[in-house]
């Protein structure tokens, strides 16, 4: 096995490696979108400016053909301006021009397909609207539209209107924009995964942290202390260090007892001293496979006395032989030295892990048989299966029925519209029962890794509680159930995150509906107190939990012994993550309940002004 420096040198070098690479990402990401935006400023500015220049052209010309044009209308000269048009339009400068005069006739135009005066009219008469100087430009032809006026006379007026051709562009420069557009966007994608790699960083920290703060409470065994490893290499090296430990406290322990056995001659062995107070079970052998030593945590496996079995045949205190071939086949000099493996005690329900080791003094050869409770280890990895059975049934029977009723609203095409709503309404409610699942899971190993958090903000609890009501009555009326709320008239705003506790809420309200049998009833009561507390309860009337399963059913995977739910689904999550988010507001969640009475789930969360915002 390596040492322990290395792993933490070698850890260390990989956090600093990641810190680098998320500040270098920063930095990239900084300058990838000054570049951009600078970019796209400035050529936004060449735009205008080139669009500016050619306006400013266009104008000061047509201002001259306009003094021209009015010195040929004064002279009656109708030729002439058809010729002054005629030569403007040559020059490229223009699409069309046209003068019009009263109610927008048309006095002369460029455009062949208008109809126009063939001579000056005698009155010119008045427009409905004054004519003035004015521009327009539209965006979508890129063309420029300008309103000359024109005075004939004191009281005779009209105006001369010209239609630019397209403004010429700059040629490469939507190329330049839309590079400088990707160089600003790939700036804000780096900006984002170096967000998301310095957000990630503090997870593993969180973890040994809740690790440590578990063993300063008491709790020491490996199993309860190890973190997710997928985290990063601190909680791999740190599972490693507890998987260490393990490994050298057993050791240590047989150590001490070859130590012990070596030191001493004859009958007189006197390891009560050395290991009575072990917390895991020792037998010494001789080669008959007859007791030497036992102490008390052997002889309690093996419900036995430990002060009258020395001197025992092990078959004594191991009438089924679930020791004795092991024994001997270590005993054996032809066969290895250690043998380890698992069994499991009937009379107690406990899972040992045995180790068989051959211990030589002088010319006698004994048998150490070392005993180590791994049962809760046991009931962790049964558990852990147990989930990954029931959250695949889970999240199978959503997306199975999603697909189903999708099918079926495919297959009814538009004849059917009821159908096709039917059918619609069942896949968000089964998409929504998909996504509570989803984030039960993310929520456990939120809690796994010491990262769950809340983000408390002003919440009208009236809205949740109406969002409750739309996605619980189909359900229950689907399963004949009737459900009530019972909301007060006026509901305070209270201090919480939204989100979080509305999970714990339908977690509550689907257990009432997943456990209530047709016919059943469901209530849920919410009350504020002086202080604008929240006390929401859950009420049912359906199979109730015994005073057993009441102090156990929070903790996580865990299931009420009762076989009338071994057919309803669960992955025994609900109620922990319930709980820990009431917690994590400073509340609580409380169950009374009786056996085939129903059950009653009271959640409280204070005003939120001084709840923790984080799990320890």
């Amino acid at each position: 096995m390596p040492a322990w420096p290395f792993k933490t040198d070698r850890s260390t070098r990989d956090s600093s490696a990641a810190s680098i690479s998320s500040w270098m990402l920063v930095a990239i990401a900084a300058i990838a979108m000054f570049v951009g935006s600078f970019s796209w400023y400035t050529l936004s500015q060449l735009r205008n400016q080139s669009k500016a220049q050619q306006v400013s052209a266009l104008t000061k010309n047509i201002e001259l053909i306009a003094s021209q044009t009015e010195l040929a209308l004064q002279d009656n000269d109708l030729s002439r301006i058809r010729r002054l048009l005629l030569d403007a339009q040559a020059t490229g400068l223009y699409h069309n021009l046209t003068i019009r005069y009263a109610n927008d006739q048309i006095l002369v135009s460029t455009d062949l397909g208008e109809v126009y005066r063939d001579a000056l009219p005698v009155t010119w008469g008045e427009s409905a609207t004054p004519f003035e100087r004015k521009s327009r430009f539209d965006p979508t032809i890129n063309q420029l539209t300008l309103h000359e006026p024109l005075q004939i006379s004191q009281n005779d007026h009209a105006i001369l209107v010209a239609e630019s051709m397209p403004l010429a562009q700059l040629g490469l420069l939507w190329r330049f924009e839309l590079a400088s557009m990707i160089t600003g966007f790939c700036g804000i994608i780096l900006g984002l995964l170096a967000w998301v790699q310095m957000r990630q960083r503090p997870a593993p920290l969180f973890a040994i942290r809740s690790a440590l703060f578990q063993y300063a409470q008491g709790i020491t065994s490996t199993p309860s202390l190890l973190v997710c490893s997928n985290l990063g290499p601190e909680t791999r090296a740190f599972n490693d260090l507890l998987e260490e430990r393990d490994a050298l406290s057993s050791r240590i322990a047989l150590i001490d007892c070859q130590n012990a056995i070596a030191s001493v001659s004859g009958d007189s062995f006197g390891l009560s001293s050395v290991c009575a107070s072990l917390p895991h079970g020792m037998l010494v052998l001789d080669t008959n496979l007859e007791i030497q030593f036992i102490n008390g945590s052997g002889a309690a496996y093996l419900n036995a006395d430990s002060s009258t079995s020395v001197g025992k045949p092990l078959s004594v205190i191991d009438p089924d032989s679930i020791l004795i071939p092991s024994a001997a086949r270590v005993l054996n000099p032809d066969s290895p030295r250690r043998q380890t493996f698992d069994i499991e005690l009937e009379h107690c329900s406990t899972f040992l892990r045995v180790t068989c080791t051959r211990i030589i003094r002088d010319q006698d050869t004994l048998c150490l048989i070392y005993l180590e409770d791994i049962t809760q280890q046991r009931h962790a990895d049964d558990s852990l299966n147990s989930f990954i059975a029931q959250a695949t049934h889970e999240l199978r029977t959503p997306l199975t029925n999603i697909r189903l009723f999708a099918e079926e609203a495919i297959d009814a095409g538009t004849e059917d519209e009821e159908f096709r709503s039917n059918a619609f309404n069942m896949i968000n409610s089964e998409s929504r029962r998909l996504e509570r699942l989803v984030s039960d899971m993310l929520s456990v190993s939120e809690l796994e890794a010491g990262s769950m958090q809340i983000r408390k903000d002003t919440v009208r609890p009236e809205a949740m509680f109406e969002e409750l009501r739309r996605d619980y009555t189909q359900q229950a009326e689907a399963k004949g159930v009737k459900l009530a709320f019972d909301l007060p008239p006026k509901f305070p705003t209270i201090e919480a995150d939204r989100d979080r506790i509305g999970q714990a809420i339908h977690n509550l309200i689907g257990n009432a509906l997943k456990y209530t049998p047709t016919k059943g009833t469901i209530t849920v009561t919410v009350e504020f107190d002086p202080a604008d507390a929240m006390t929401v309860r859950v009420e049912d009337s359906g199979i109730g939990i015994s005073i057993e399963d009441q102090s156990r059913i929070f903790e996580r995977f865990c299931r009420a012994n009762d076989d009338r739910i071994e057919s309803i689904s669960g992955t025994g999550l609900g109620l922990a993550i319930s709980q820990e988010i009431a917690k994590m507001h400073g509340g609580q969640i409380v169950v009374e309940s009786e056996l085939d009475q129903g059950s009653a789930f009271i959640l409280t969360i204070p005003s939120g002004r001084n709840a923790p915002a984080k799990a320890a």
